[in-house]
């Protein structure tokens, strides 16, 4: 019992050792520094960049120092310190001679010493370093909080760096680890993926595809020289999006950029929507368009508050993000056959003309109505959280709000006329061909939210990335080089194919004029 009471008093007395002051992590970041000038100075380039981003990464933001002097001094200093980081990586690499790196060494030793003393004058501890509430911060006067910091593409490179050497050297584990976070950390974390999705959606989908890819090859275990060349063109690309956020195009800009956001990640859910309620019409339940457009509503609701939460979490929120995303856009390609194939039954003529008559059309059967229900709010909801973000980071990468609300607002109109011109138009299309056009959409669509979907998850680390020899990406159409999206696709081409033929045998012989060969049930409409 003694050596249990003793055993148990060690315990408490090491668990409740307090963590070191800031002065101590001021110091340990320090001597990591000055043996990268050491490295540098012996011509060892490679090892001295390491040893900065340990000093960054793995003692300066890992012990809470970042985000102290953020909160407590201001986000400006934050930032000078981010760009004294930035500058000894930049002369390491440059290969200047070891005086000057030593000196920018030893101003940042000064800094950080002065902001550690600053913290304990404060009596700040990890204990305050909880996850900030929504809205502005007092210390961040200078109101650039609000915008993407102009080091986060320089961190999102210093991850990528220390992931190739890592990899390099055998750190397979390490490396995917790494990797995960430069992609949710500083990519999706720093808000540089909605800030670029916002401008250039394009760009955003090849850089996500870039990361899938190089997770892949390393998982499987490609050489290092392929995975260090796949990180160079992930440099290249992040430079060019970058590039492209520095640049103002003014109000005009801000009109287009509010009223493309809306309206590509609208177009879809309109031509799901529109089918779906003129199915209803067509068939004689009008009264039941209350039950897309509700759906509709609730999906938006939905969003909104995804949005908000999403924007309340801590550092797992992106991760979170990508999974949702993935499970709707798969849920939403599951429903959308289920309802593709319900209304392929539907093509031959005869057959329906037979249920018209039958005078069984006044109600929809439950499972139906469900369905009709699931496949309007999973066509709105699958990116309408994703939609909200975009707007969040276009109004705070631009000054002119109400530039960017015009763009919406005409956004928003672009869509309603779209939708009433595809409306009036399918009534006037033959009973079969609304049925086969309409089964060949939603199936299409199924089609490209399978694809998406997969990508989601492995951008969030939850499916595995095996890279096809081609690296054709193509967003509209769901199409990414990872074996396992194809797959999927493959599997829905092959299902498809037999719904075709079910059909197919299922209809009349050619002589057979008399009855049809089945007369639909209450429930099949």
């Amino acid at each position: 019992m003694l050596t249990l009471a003793l055993g148990l008093a060690v315990w408490v007395a090491v668990g409740a050792a307090p963590p070191p002051p800031w002065s101590e992590v001021a110091r340990e970041v320090s001597i990591i520094l000055d043996r990268a000038a050491a490295a540098h100075a012996a011509r060892q380039p490679e090892r001295g960049l390491e040893l900065v981003s340990e000093a960054y990464f793995g003692v300066f933001e890992e012990s809470g120092m970042e985000t102290a002097i953020r909160r407590y001094v201001s986000a400006r200093r934050a930032r000078e310190i981010e760009r004294m980081f930035g500058g000894i990586r930049q002369v390491i690499r440059a290969g200047v001679e070891p005086g000057e790196v030593g000196r920018q060494v030893a101003t940042l030793r000064d800094t950080l010493e002065a902001e550690a003393r600053e913290l304990e004058r404060q009596g700040v501890t990890r204990d305050d370093l909880r996850p900030e509430p929504e809205g502005p911060r007092p210390a961040d006067t200078d109101g650039a909080a609000a915008q993407i910091s102009p080091d986060a593409a320089g961190q999102l490179l210093a991850r990528l760096d220390e992931a190739a050497a890592r990899y390099g050297r055998g750190a397979r584990g390490e490396t995917l680890a790494l990797l995960d976070r430069a992609y949710f950390d500083h990519f999706e974390g720093q808000g540089l993926e909605a800030a670029i999705g916002a401008r250039a959606p394009g760009r955003k989908t090849a850089i996500e595809a870039r990361f899938i890819r190089i997770r892949g090859l390393i998982s499987a275990g490609a050489p290092p020289e392929t995975v260090a060349g796949e990180i160079d063109i992930l440099r290249r690309e992040m430079g060019e999006a970058i590039a492209l956020l520095s640049r103002s195009g003014g109000p005009w800009q801000a009109v287009f950029a509010g009223a493309l956001i809306i309206v590509r990640e609208g177009f879809e859910a309109i031509l799901i929507l529109m089918a779906l309620l003129t199915y209803l019409v067509r068939a004689g339940h009008r009264d039941r368009t209350r039950t897309v457009y509700g759906a509709a509503g609730v999906a938006i609701v939905a969003s909104l508050l995804t949005a908000l939460a999403l924007r309340s979490l801590t550092r797992l929120a992106a991760q979170h993000a990508e999974l949702l995303e993935g499970i709707t856009m798969l849920m939403a390609a599951a429903v959308l056959v289920y309802v593709s194939y319900w209304l392929t039954s539907k093509t031959e003529t005869r057959r329906w003309q037979a249920y018209l008559d039958s005078k069984v059309q006044a109600s929809l059967g439950t499972g139906r109505v469900a369905a009709l229900w699931a496949a309007a709010f999973l066509a709105v909801y699958r990116e309408g959280a994703e939609t909200v973000l975009f707007y969040h980071a276009l109004l705070a990468g631009t000054e002119d709000t109400r530039a960017v609300l015009a763009g919406l607002g005409i956004g928003a109109l672009v869509l309603v006329g779209l939708f009433a011109l595809l409306r009036t138009g399918a009534r006037r299309v033959p009973m079969h061909a609304f049925f086969t056009w309409t089964s060949l959409l939603l199936y299409a669509m199924a089609f490209v939210f399978a694809g998406r979907g997969i990508r989601a998850l492995q951008a969030a680390g939850a499916v595995g990335a095996s890279p096809t020899p081609w690296q054709l990406t193509a967003d509209w159409f769901g199409l990414y080089p990872t074996w396992e999206g194809v797959g999927v696709q493959l599997l829905l081409l092959a299902a498809a194919a037999v719904a075709l033929l079910v059909v197919l045998v299922g209809r009349p012989r050619s002589g057979e004029h008399g009855a049809p060969a089945s007369v639909p049930s209450k429930g099949d409409v």
